[in-house]
């Protein structure tokens, strides 16, 4: 969780995905939101569905989104969300907050990014950029202890994946620092 500039309310990662989705989509079921986190970003992170549904009233109640009720004859009634100014001022100060270590964080923000700036975008790149390689470092020194005799010889396969993904990572990061000094230009 990231404390955001209000210094009144932190932002679970669900919590700022329902913000977003909020801000970018506008008015929205608890059912439409988990059909666009699945269809929209689902690949890279989903919440649960109680966490999801968990999250709306609590965004409600403390004022980081409305609630209006649909009453609806032949179904139960339905609950429409929409951010409020107050939620979109919470979710800026999210989107701004660089975090050390916050991969789902870091998909999130880019996914959203058209709700902020290329240079804080960048910035948070550059962050998973020193983060991957900080990983990719601590992977390669365990590299050289693992014996591949006995169960060491399964867990290098996993070893092995852990480098690789780290490697294409950077390739990766690097490309998306790319784009977006390009479109900061």
């Amino acid at each position: 969780m990231v404390r955001t500039s209000s210094a009144t309310r932190t932002l679970t990662t669900t919590e700022a995905a329902v913000l977003a989705l909020l801000a970018l989509e506008g008015e929205q079921s608890g059912y439409d939101l988990l059909k666009l986190m699945s269809k929209a970003i689902g690949h890279v992170w989903a919440p649960a569905k109680s966490q999801l549904y968990a999250v709306l009233p609590r965004l409600a109640r403390d004022g980081l989104a409305e609630a209006r009720t649909i009453v609806q004859s032949a179904r139960p009634d339905k609950q429409l969300y929409r951010i409020t100014p107050g939620g979109r001022a919470t979710l800026d100060a999210w989107l701004e907050a660089v975090e050390p270590g916050s991969i789902d964080r870091f998909y999130l923000k880019l996914f959203v990014g058209g709700l902020t700036s290329p240079d804080v975008l960048i910035g948070h790149a550059e962050q998973f950029r020193l983060d991957t390689e900080a990983r990719l470092e601590e992977l390669r020194g365990i590299e050289p202890t693992n014996s591949r005799a006995g169960n060491d010889f399964f867990h290098y396969f996993l070893l092995r994946h852990g480098i690789e993904r780290a490697e294409q990572s950077l390739v990766w990061a690097d490309w998306v620092l790319a784009e977006l000094r390009g479109a900061a230009e």
